[in-house]
Parts: C-alpha cells; sequence; structure tokens
C-alpha cells in the first residue's frame, strides 16, 4: 500500500495552530507531513525542531521537519544548509532567481528547490522561461534533489500571472520527465485552510501534465526517496554512497558528519 507524504506545510502563524493542522491532514489522508519554518537562527530552528519531536508522540502519521532557505549567493546557501541540517530533517530552498535555482541544484545538501518558476523573467517569444533548463535537471536528477510543484503558489495568484504559473509548471513538467528529475507536489500550506487531500494534489499534477503515474509518484513514491535521503545521510554506517558498513567489529562508529558523505 501506497504511503502519501506532503513535503511542504509552512508554519508562517508559529507553533500555536501545529495540533489543529496535524490531525486535518492526518484525516485527509495523509501517511506523513513536513513542517516547514524560514530559516532565520539555528537558536530558533532547534526550538521548532524540538517542538515537533515532542508532537510525534501525539500522532500515529509520520512528522518531519524542513528549514526554507533564502540565499542571496552561492557560499550563503551551501553554509546555511549545512547549519540547517543538523536539526532538520528536509533541506529546501526558496528558488525562483536564476543564480539561486542554478546553485540549488548543485548542494548536495539540498533536498527540495521550491517554486523555481515564480520569478523567472518574462518569457521569450516562443519559449517559456520557467526558472530551470536542462542541466539545472540533470544535476537535480544525479543529486536527488525534488522539484517541488507548490499548489498555494496557483491558489494565490489570479489573472495572467497565473497562466504564466500554470504554463511554467508545465514546462518543467516536461523537463522532469526528459531528465528523470524527482518531481514533487505539495500543498505549500500556510494555514489549515490551504491544507489539500492527495487526491486534490493528484488532480493538480494531471492538470500540469502528469501522467496518473508520475503524480501518484509526486506525492508518494518520489517523497520517499527524499526522506530516505535524509535517513541515510544520519545514518553512521553509510560512509559514502553506496558504501555502507555492515558490521563494525571492534571499532565503534563515528558520529556522522552530514554533508560530505556522498
Amino acid at each position: 500500500m501506497d504511503s502519501y507524504y506532503d513535503l511542504h506545510l509552512h508554519l508562517n502563524e508559529g507553533l500555536n495552530d501545529l495540533k489543529e493542522r496535524i490531525k486535518l491532514a492526518e484525516h485527509m489522508g495523509w501517511d506523513g507531513i513536513c513542517l516547514t519554518v524560514d530559516f532565520q537562527s539555528t537558536e530558533a530552528l532547534k526550538e521548532f525542531s524540538e517542538k515537533v519531536s515532542d508532537m510525534r508522540t501525539e500522532t500515529e502519521m509520520e512528522l518531519f521537519s524542513g528549514a526554507e532557505i533564502t540565499a542571496k549567493s552561492v557560499q550563503e546557501l551551501r553554509k546555511n544548509s549545512r547549519r540547517a541540517l543538523s536539526f532538520v530533517d528536509i533541506i529546501l530552498v526558496k528558488g525562483g532567481g536564476d543564480e539561486i535555482n542554478r546553485s540549488a541544484a548543485e548542494c548536495w545538501e539540498v533536498d527540495i528547490l521550491c517554486h523555481p518558476e515564480k520569478l523567472a523573467e518574462r518569457d521569450f517569444m516562443k519559449q517559456r522561461n520557467s526558472g530551470m533548463d536542462h542541466v539545472m535537471a540533470k544535476l537535480m536528477a544525479e543529486r536527488l534533489i525534488g522539484i517541488e510543484f507548490n499548489f498555494s503558489e496557483i491558489l494565490n495568484s489570479y489573472g495572467m500571472l497565473r497562466s504564466q504559473i500554470l504554463g511554467r509548471m508545465h514546462q518543467n513538467v516536461m523537463l522532469a520527465r526528459k531528465y528523470k528529475a524527482l518531481m514533487i507536489l505539495t500543498s505549500g500550506a500556510r494555514d489549515r485552510w490551504d491544507l489539500r487531500a492527495p487526491r486534490e494534489l493528484l488532480a493538480i499534477g494531471k492538470m500540469l501534465g502528469m501522467t496518473q503515474g508520475e503524480a501518484k509518484s509526486a506525492v508518494s513514491e518520489n517523497p520517499s526517496r527524499i526522506l530516505q535521503k535524509s535517513r541515510d545521510r544520519r545514518d553512521p554506517n553509510i560512509i559514502l554512497k553506496g558504501l555502507r558498513v555492515m558490521e563494525w567489529g571492534d571499532q565503534k562508529p563515528r558520529k556522522k558528519r552530514m554533508f560530505g558523505w556522498y
């Protein structure tokens, strides 16, 4: 039986409504959700991570924590990604600008590139500027970085802007399909009214040009692969990608470094 995961529920209202949102998400049919906050400081991230950890005992649904990083340079993106890894399960990058999108696609620590189409420059004649290209798609497929298709971006846009976003998302679906990059459908919910059930995101995926199988994978298999990537980088038995220690013998495993193990 497939498990369904929404890997981007944003806590812009703090932690007060956490219990209600978890309960509603479970009622909608999600098997796991990732609660995400903007990365501001390691202290705030530590407090948030501890709160999510405490909530895991109060629900049967899997709970994950995520940090959404806003960066102005490659160096800042890599630095903050590595700092956040000590506290959260998933690293998300707030995309949109061409330079940051490319930097996120090249960064092994990143798990999901959020709304890459959002701040794209105007479209060229007969060509959509979707915030991505074939080079980025190849890099993201190699590094197991998901391309997010965020329903909130569609819901909260209007008129010509909405049509542009839909067209650019469709372009990214075609790129992801061709180069086998992971497509991730998320609600991007900022409150409980924005939450959507798995079948509703499936319908959104099909509207964007995904096949039934691709849309289903975007809320089940692909998020599961992202979560497995998160577990692997914390597993002290995995020395490098494809190299696992089966038995340590007389030696004791060292504390796992979150980055550089790949």
